[in-house]
């Protein structure tokens, strides 16, 4: 049995072009139907899942799933709500930026799946740069094997044009070393895979795909 319905995806289509408050307040119901419950049990299969794998995710899915509400305070784009749904499940849930996890979005878009580390501290930075000074061969065989390239292109995220002295030598051969971020994630357009019935199975292959490179970062911040 699918966890979603076409429901889910016409609520974000409708959201889509009608993007106010007073919309959302007339299809509340239909919201918490079939969106906000039905996620709710999805994350918590997702979570169940992920702490066979990495016993230290051990978390509610409400420290999981964002907010469809948008803060707007220092933003242009003013409409008051996301049109999807996503979480991230890792230790210490969306809170703890400094750990790798799993994260996902649904919505009127389609589907991104991915994982990694997102805008973590200066110290979590300068730990994983040191892990790639010390075995950064490992990172890249787990970025360039079949296993991960089978879902994911690269590793992403913002880099500085500057580094110390002491990773100079070690941003010859590994590039990744300038990043300030250290993510990856796949896209797809197609919303009728949130119809699935093997839903879950499909993004578990997405972190099973990227649980070496998880492992490098995991290992980088726990020293």
């Amino acid at each position: 049995m699918a966890y979603f319905t076409q429901e889910f995806i016409d609520f974000f289509g409708g959201l889509s072009r009608n993007n106010t408050r007073e919309w959302f307040q007339a299809h509340k119901k239909e919201y918490e139907r079939a969106v906000k419950r039905p996620f709710h049990d999805f994350v918590a299969e997702i979570i169940e899942q992920v702490a066979e794998l990495d016993p230290a995710v051990a978390i509610d899915p409400k420290d999981a799933i964002f907010r469809v509400a948008r803060d707007t305070r220092f933003s242009k784009d003013k409409t008051p709500y996301k049109t999807f749904v996503a979480a991230v499940i890792k230790r210490g849930g969306r809170k703890d930026v400094n750990y790798p996890g799993l994260f996902f979005k649904f919505g009127a878009d389609g589907i991104d799946i991915g994982g990694g580390i997102y805008q973590p501290d200066a110290r979590a930075v300068q730990q994983i740069r040191q892990a790639i000074v010390r075995d950064g061969e490992s990172l890249a065989r787990a970025i360039e094997g079949a296993k991960f390239r089978d879902f994911f292109s690269e590793l992403r995220g913002e880099r500085n044009k500057r580094l110390a002295k002491e990773f100079a030598e070690a941003a010859e051969r590994y590039a990744f070393i300038a990043n300030k971020e250290f993510y990856y994630y796949a896209t797809y357009e197609d919303t009728t895979l949130l119809l699935r019935n093997d839903l879950d199975s499909y993004v578990m292959k997405h972190y099973r795909a990227g649980q070496k490179v998880n492992e490098f970062l995991r290992e980088a911040v726990s020293s």
